[in-house]
């Protein structure tokens, strides 16, 4: 089984949380911490050592490629890239309503950068205008995936109202700037009508599966992972559904349990082999330009 990680975070310091003053909000994260088993985050300081961690993860599991999304910065990215270029891929990471927004990705992407990640519900200018075209002419002139997070933002207390909270914001952007990759984590995190009818309109948009989707539980309605790739097969087909974690620190790395989960689901919902193949790696390594 060939796997591409395609959303894992690399901050540039792991440390210790320090502990949550809100009873409710403590509640819910130790909640979701012990529905997943992951120990607490270790302190860890040095960017040499995160990256070999990283690196020995990918030999653990023998994953081809860690698709980084995040990593502290622009040029942190670009180091962490040129420790393992075997095995790690970065996309750029910076607010695209910032001045030089648009050269800035230009200049990442000369530098090795392969893609661009963008938290909606933290760019306070509406995804969809004009005066951010020049930074979607950049990313449609060089064909890149731009990974975009919509849906409520962090964990329980995090944002839930905000201009760019909803995935059909970049519709229109979409429609125009067709060589552009954009790509919808958590199957769309909460917004599942909104991002299916976006899917279906854009042919250019995609689905990533990443992290412990528990934004199912707060539904109005119920939802499980069998349920979402059902539905998100039948209304886009298994092209452009692509796996990922969202993995982040360490002790606990590569998050295993998320990707038995959802080879579970797949298999419970009745995907074939080839399938399955395509969605934990044939349709990143070609979003990706890994292969033809």
């Amino acid at each position: 089984m060939k796997l591409i990680d395609s959303h894992v975070h690399f901050p540039y310091m792991f440390k210790i949380k320090k502990d949550i003053e809100e009873p409710w909000l403590r509640h819910e994260n130790e909640k979701w911490f012990k529905a997943w088993r992951f120990e607490k985050p270790i302190e860890i300081s040095n960017f040499d050592e995160i990256a070999e961690l990283w690196y020995q993860e990918t030999l653990k599991y023998d994953i081809e490629k860690v698709v980084f999304v995040t990593s502290g910065g622009n040029e942190n990215m670009i180091n962490l890239v040129k420790k393992h270029p075997d095995k790690f891929i970065g996309y750029a990471h910076h607010d695209p309503s910032t001045k030089d927004a648009a050269e800035i990705l230009e200049k990442s992407v000369e530098k090795g950068l392969k893609g661009y990640k963008i938290l909606g519900p933290t760019v306070d200018t509406p995804l969809n205008d004009k005066s951010l075209y020049p930074v979607w002419e950049v990313a449609n002139h060089f064909e890149l995936p731009v990974l975009i997070h919509f849906g409520i933002m962090g964990a329980a207390g995090g944002i839930a109202y905000h201009v760019n909270i909803n995935p059909l914001i970049i519709h229109d952007v979409a429609k125009k700037f067709r060589k552009i990759k954009f790509i919808v984590p958590h199957f769309g995190c909460g917004y599942v009508f909104e991002t299916l009818n976006l899917c279906w309109a854009c042919p250019n948009v995609y689905i990533d599966t990443s992290g412990s989707n528990q934004w199912m539980r707060w539904m109005p309605y119920e939802v499980n992972l069998e349920a979402l790739f059902r539905k998100y097969r039948e209304t886009i087909g298994s092209e452009r559904i692509i796996f990922g974690t969202d993995s982040s620190w360490f002790p606990r790395g590569f998050c295993k349990a998320y990707l038995d989960e959802q080879i579970r689901a797949m298999v419970h919902v009745g995907y074939s082999d080839e399938e399955i193949d395509m969605v934990l790696y044939k349709n990143a390594a070609q979003v990706l330009e890994l292969v033809p």
